[in-house]
């Protein structure tokens, strides 16, 4: 797996570079981690043309299989630098994030790690135009940075810590795969055009192995009549998977309307008897 690591900062020293850079090493044989910095990035304006070194990066993420950003807390959120390469990456024909795996660390000198900036970003991620996909829960928070992080040689020091970055790493690396198939049909949610999906109007649906009902609701369990006939798919049925009395298969979608047609039958019920299955649902 190849992910692009964000240093949230402008800043020439920064904890939040170290984290990233001990995750490259850290986890070096998982996965390939390439550090991006910001520092040097204009702000981000409308009436400017897209600069070059965005346009890279936007390129380098979007090739990605996700993104890691590692962001301080300013004032109860993110820095003004970490906004501003957002807003570019989701300007004009720049959308790298949309349906892109996200992982959020930080780490500051507080007790209380980042907590209100991770939330935040979590928030600003989903804006359309963004459309990134946040891995939920498992929040990294590091404080205080100063007595869990060595600067000097981007290594973290506190064994349980590492542990549980670990634990939340191994979770960003199921999340990502799993949402492959999602980030093959990413599209800019901004602009309405939908993506053309191999394999689209296709659809699984249960079946279940009975010929028909008029022998599974009237009577009782005890009555052998009530044990239903059993049958199979057809031969042509692209079954996906297959159970004692039921198995799911494959249907295209079109544009009729499709009913469902089930054999019933009138079952003679005595008006002065109390029918006992009135009101229950088979299924």
């Amino acid at each position: 797996m190849n992910y692009v690591a964000i240093v949230g900062t402008n800043a020439r020293k920064s904890y939040n570079r170290s984290l990233l850079w001990f995750m490259k090493k850290h986890f070096n044989a998982q996965a390939n981690i390439e550090i991006v910095e910001i520092a040097d990035l204009p702000l981000f304006s409308e009436d400017a043309e897209t600069p070059v070194r965005i346009a890279e990066i936007a390129r380098q993420i979007a090739a990605s299989d996700g993104a890691i950003i590692s962001t301080p807390e300013y004032d109860h959120s993110i820095t003004a630098a970490l906004k501003s390469f957002v807003e570019w990456m989701s300007y004009g024909d720049l959308h790298p994030f949309t349906n892109l795996p996200v992982m959020i660390v930080g780490a500051s000198l507080g007790r209380q790690g980042t907590n209100n900036a991770q939330e935040h970003l979590r928030q600003i991620m989903d804006a359309p135009g963004i459309d990134a996909f946040v891995l939920p829960g498992n929040q990294f928070l590091v404080g205080p940075a100063a007595t869990n992080i060595d600067i000097k040689t981007d290594d973290m020091t506190d064994a349980r810590t590492i542990s549980f970055l670990e634990t939340i790493f191994q979770n960003f690396m199921v999340f990502a795969k799993s949402l492959q198939p999602m980030r093959a049909m990413a599209f800019d949610r901004t602009s309405g055009a939908m993506p053309t999906v191999a394999g689209e109007g296709v659809v699984e649906s249960v079946k279940l192995g009975y010929a028909n009902l008029d022998k599974v609701m009237p009577g009782s369990g005890l009555d052998v009549d009530a044990v239903p006939t059993v049958i199979s798919p057809d031969v042509d049925a692209t079954v996906v998977e297959q159970g004692d009395g039921w198995w799911i298969e494959k249907t295209t979608l079109t544009d009729d309307v499709v009913t469902s047609q089930l054999v019933t039958a009138e079952a003679a019920i005595d008006d002065d008897e109390e029918d006992a299955t009135t009101g229950a649902s088979m299924f």
